[in-house]
């Protein structure tokens, strides 16, 4: 079902970003996917995975070297014994800060969230916090792709629920 969300709201991101970025100005919009590889705890416990990720975004200009932007992530982790998964799904709410005087530029990320952690019968809901850095590179006259990678951490009660995702996507509108 998660996954099934994640593709539709993908979906309807990349339609509303095509069509709106003219309209919106400041606004932009991106799909994104990659590999998740479990840290500390949570590595003990989970197998490298995969994530898909939908975000929505704010650049104050034009030029500004800064934007906020809201990312959503479904990932799955195989358990490290036996069959089963791990099912990470959440929200962060990211501050960007740009840098750079070429057409390619670097960028730190970073925020707090919330995400649900599932595996088999058991699952929670817990705050979350993760930063990060990347690179973009500009593709026709509103989108560029991106390739990231952040860390991020899941407080939850029984271990730490850290991992990093390794992110390749791209984004259309004023970004």
């Amino acid at each position: 079902m998660n996954r099934h969300l994640l593709s539709g709201l993908a979906l309807l991101a990349l339609a509303v970003g095509a069509h709106s970025a003219q309209a919106q100005e400041g606004v932009y919009f991106g799909v994104a996917g990659g590999g998740t590889e479990p840290v500390g705890d949570y590595s003990d416990a989970a197998n490298f995975g995969w994530h898909g990720m939908a975000i929505i975004g704010y650049r104050p200009g034009a030029h500004s070297p800064s934007s906020f932007r809201i990312d959503g992530l479904y990932g799955e982790n195989d358990f490290e014994a036996g069959g089963g998964k791990f099912k990470l799904a959440g929200g962060l709410a990211n501050g960007v800060y740009e840098f750079g005087s070429g057409k390619a530029k670097a960028y730190l990320v970073g925020g707090i969230g919330v995400f649900s952690v599932k595996a088999g019968s058991s699952s929670s809901t817990k705050f979350s916090a993760g930063g990060g850095a990347g690179v973009n590179f500009p593709v026709g006259s509103d989108s560029k792709i991106f390739f990231e990678a952040r860390y991020i951490s899941v407080f939850t009660e029984t271990f730490n629920t850290a991992f990093i995702p390794l992110t390749l996507g791209i984004t259309f509108g004023v970004n």
